[in-house]
Formats: structure tokens, sequence, C-alpha cells
């Protein structure tokens, strides 16, 4: 897939400044080759409220790396002593009910979006969210969506803190996030039972 600068993109050509909505491009991000996690999170009946009900379930296929370890001295609200906080672009979703069972891991899943979180009826899953991380080789997964086909994978709790930084979705965010990808930010949970 050739890579579109963002000069390609005139002022004219994006909401900002009242022109057609920039859409999606027609293919994966550059950096779904390097995707290396699936994230199962929960959509929320109010946005944000993790204690409210789950309206839908959200499958995000990730490029993530390891940022910090948390100490004592840096823990807060959704970051807890031992966790690790991961950054990455999210490179491509999909939206399934609130139950899905394995099929989040499953090879045949069909993917609705390119590096956005999928959006229905103008909602979508949004920061604070909780979940399952998949931190693995993404190849390995089967049809089936079985877990433990990598004996080197991470699979365990992931909280979601924030979507679309550094830029957000308006702005300079219109043009970078279909390039490469929504930016998450968030924390795996090591000592967490999925």
């Amino acid at each position: 897939m050739a890579l579109i600068s963002p000069r390609r993109f005139t002022s004219g050509q994006h909401q900002g400044n009242g022109g057609g909505a920039l859409t999606l491009l027609g293919g994966p991000t550059p950096l779904q080759a390097f995707a290396n996690a699936r994230l199962l999170l929960g959509e929320n009946a109010n946005p944000g409220d993790t204690t409210s009900a789950v309206v839908a379930s959200h499958v995000l296929e990730c490029f993530l790396e390891r940022s910090n370890y948390i100490s004592a001295k840096e823990n807060g609200p959704g970051v807890d002593t031992g966790d690790f906080t991961y950054i990455g672009y999210l490179c491509r979703a999909a939206r399934l009910p609130p139950n899905p069972g394995s099929i989040w891991l499953s090879s045949d899943l069909v993917w609705q979006h390119h590096g956005r979180r999928v959006s229905s009826s103008g909602t979508t899953v949004v920061a604070p969210c909780e979940g399952a991380i998949w931190l693995g080789d993404l190849s390995l997964l089967t049809p089936a969506g079985d877990a433990a086909v990598d004996p080197y994978a991470q699979y365990t709790a992931f909280v979601v803190l924030e979507f679309g930084a550094s830029y957000g979705s308006g702005g300079i965010g219109t043009l970078v996030q279909p390039l490469i990808g929504e930016r998450i930010f968030g924390t795996l949970k090591p000592n967490r039972v999925v």
C-alpha cells in the first residue's frame, strides 16, 4: 500500500474547514504488520462510567509498547502498584455483542474499521474503559479463538486511560489518525485474573 502524504489534503477537504468528511483510507495502517495485541473493551451504557452496564464489546488490534512500571509512589486512579503502562496505536477494530466469548481472539474475526474505534449510532467505547489484553504473536491465533496458542502471550486485565492523544480527533488529528491510527494509552494489570 502506498503511503499518502498529509500534504495531499487541502484545507477544504477536512471537517474543520467545512469541507467533506475525511474518510478512512482503504486499507490497513502502516503499523498493522507490527500489531502485537488485541484488546477486548466494554462500551458502557454511561460513557466513562465503568460501573454501568456494558452495551457492546469492542475488539481493538493494536501496536503497543511498554512504557513504565508503576511503583507505589506513582499509583493513582486506574493505575495500581505493579501495573505497566502501555502506549501505542490502534490498527483495526470491530464492535461485537456485550459477551462475545472467545470470538474476539479468532483469526477469522471480521474487522469493521482501520485505525479508529467503531462508532455505532454516534457512540463508541470511550476512556476510561476496562477489559482484557492478549499481548502476543497474533499470527498464532486460530479460528476457534484459543488464548493458549502462544505460551509466551500475556492474557490479563487492561484499562484504557486515553484515546486519541496527543492530538485528539479534531484538528491535526483528522489527518494523523487515518494515516497511522488512533493513539492509545493504558495499563496492563499483570496481577489480575481475566
